[in-house]
């Protein structure tokens, strides 16, 4: 499964995935975008999403919005079933 998270350092909804990322040791499984320092990850987005929303979750290719769904997903998909 191919996990990239979008996001900005200074976005406190970012931080809060990336926070739960890090207590639940989970960042060998995900691949982190800074939109303002990664070249083209900011069009990258705009052409999943249609925006520059962050944070946002690619799984497979498809995108995930809003922290708490993102969170949920990986709790679920991750944490909870062991992967």
């Amino acid at each position: 499964m191919a996990l990239q998270l979008y996001h900005r350092w200074q976005c406190p909804y970012s931080a809060r995935v990336r926070d739960f990322v890090g207590a639940n040791a989970l960042g060998d499984k995900i691949e982190y975008l800074e939109v303002t320092e990664v070249p083209s990850a900011a069009s990258r987005l705009e052409q999943l999403t249609g925006g520059s929303q962050v944070p946002c979750l690619v799984i497979d290719g498809e995108p995930k919005l809003e922290s708490a769904a993102i969170v949920q997903w990986l709790d679920e998909n991750l944490v909870k079933s062991g992967k």
